[in-house]
């Protein structure tokens, strides 16, 4: 039925409250970016979640982890040093087997690319994180991201060892032990500069755009002052 909501959501631009695929526990905390575990503040359906403040641990390294990684190419990512540092990081969770919501978010990804303009693969990139590491393989991920029209350059499919994957969407609070209940909330990230807003999925496209190119801004600002 969760899914069935967000398929009409998403077609028809209903309030996001309704946009709860999978499972995404309305009170649930996430953490900030580079916070500790419960360091965040739950979601209120329908708007962004507050930039996450600048307090907490100062190793993003250390919180998010540097597991090896592997994207639909084959190529070894570190998460941190490769994937989140010194960038601006739109991340979402799914899995290739699935045929409703995950496809359906992806397009909408696709859109706010569009959106970005030339930010897209610049200041902001994508990733998609797979939920099911056990069978999503990079050949999974890239037949995935083809049909989607999203096998593009900076946008990342991950994969890796199950207790490497399920330690990351720990961290992010984005954990189900059941593939097809793991959070369909979008990550909006800067986390060297410990900032985190988390999306539902049906946003408009120039809006989840805006956020991303917002965390963006404030991320060089914040580097900036500290020098």
């Amino acid at each position: 039925m969760r899914t069935l909501l967000l398929l009409a959501a998403l077609a028809t631009g209903l309030p996001a409250s309704t946009a709860l695929a999978h499972t995404e526990p309305a009170q649930a905390h996430h953490p900030r970016a580079g916070g500790g575990p419960g360091a965040g503040t739950p979601a209120a359906a329908g708007s962004p979640v507050q930039a996450a403040a600048t307090t907490g641990t100062r190793d993003p390294r250390a919180y998010f982890t540097d597991a090896d990684l592997t994207d639909q190419d084959g190529r070894k990512l570190r998460f941190y040093s490769d994937v989140l540092q010194g960038k601006t990081v739109v991340l979402s969770v799914g899995y290739t087997s699935c045929t409703e919501a995950c496809p359906l978010i992806t397009r909408q990804l696709v859109q706010v690319r569009q959106e970005l303009g030339d930010t897209f693969g610049k200041q902001v990139f994508f990733v998609t994180l797979t939920s099911d590491p056990a069978r999503d393989t990079p050949k999974a991920l890239k037949a995935f991201a083809r049909k989607q029209g999203a096998d593009v350059a900076g946008w990342s499919f991950l994969t890796g060892r199950t207790e490497d994957v399920h330690r990351i969407l720990k961290r992010l609070g984005a954990f189900s032990q059941d593939v097809d209940d793991h959070s369909t909330a979008l990550y909006v990230m800067d986390v060297d500069a410990r900032r985190m807003r988390r999306l539902l999925p049906n946003l408009p496209p120039k809006a989840i755009a805006e956020a991303a190119r917002l965390i963006a801004t404030s991320g060089k600002a914040a580097a900036a002052g500290a020098h």
